[in-house]
């Protein structure tokens, strides 16, 4: 059995193209030594230019902090280290972070921005031993989806039929040679695009509460390690 997880329309991308003459991102450009090229977009410094610019779906974007929670949740499982999920990064603008195995991340916030701001600058880095730890392409989710060739696609979304999570995995794992796909926005707030639900054959809630992406993830991946156990032979 093979899992994906797909975090989609993450709040992570490099400064739009309408907002790299804005007098606030070129002075924090300034006060980091970097380009505007260079910069992530980041709510934190950038708010009142997302504002101001009228940016679309801003309510969605500049928030590369729940990325980061997100992938520290996986990366430091024994899910992830055994080989037995793959980990895509669907960002808002269309591209796709590829996530190799293996992978660390910095613990820090500002060395993973530094970090996402070499990838999204570079397209791919590499380990020293020559491995691809992360590369970044223009692909949307569906085109992304092509490339899985998953057996199912499962979406959790506060839209969704509600059902707990030990419940939806035994209701839907049900091929043990199956490739399963699992979606989680990565968006602070609203729902996921239209585009992106028809990528979703089933979608479910997992509480009568709007959990946080990181939260989701964290369950998510704790019940798919108890499904695992299950499944194996005495």
């Amino acid at each position: 059995m093979k899992f994906s997880l797909v975090i989609a329309e993450a709040a992570i991308e490099s400064i739009p193209e309408i907002l790299q003459h804005n007098k606030i991102v070129k002075e924090h450009a300034v006060r980091l030594n970097k380009s505007v090229n260079e910069l992530i977009l980041d709510i934190n410094y950038h708010y009142f230019a997302m504002k101001k610019a009228g940016l679309k779906h801003r309510e969605k974007r500049g928030r590369p902090d729940i990325i980061h929670f997100c992938l520290l949740c996986i990366l430091s499982t024994p899910l992830f280290f055994e080989n037995q999920i793959k980990v895509y990064v669907h960002t808002i603008d269309n591209k796709v972070i590829f996530i190799g195995e293996n992978l660390r991340i910095p613990k820090s916030f500002l060395r993973f921005e530094g970090v996402m701001m070499k990838l999204f600058l570079e397209k791919k880095i590499i380990s020293n031993e020559k491995a691809c730890l992360l590369e970044i392409k223009d692909m949307t989710l569906e085109q992304l989806l092509k490339i899985i060739k998953p057996d199912e696609i499962i979406g959790f979304s506060t839209t969704g039929n509600t059902k707990r999570l030990e419940q939806i995995l035994a209701e839907n794992l049900k091929y043990k040679k199956g490739h399963y796909v699992f979606i989680v926005g990565g968006f602070q707030s609203g729902h996921f695009s239209e585009e992106s639900l028809k990528s979703m054959a089933k979608i479910f809630s997992i509480s009568r509460y709007s959990l946080e992406a990181h939260v989701v993830i964290s369950r998510l991946i704790y019940e798919c390690e108890k499904f695992l156990i299950h499944q194996k032979p005495n």
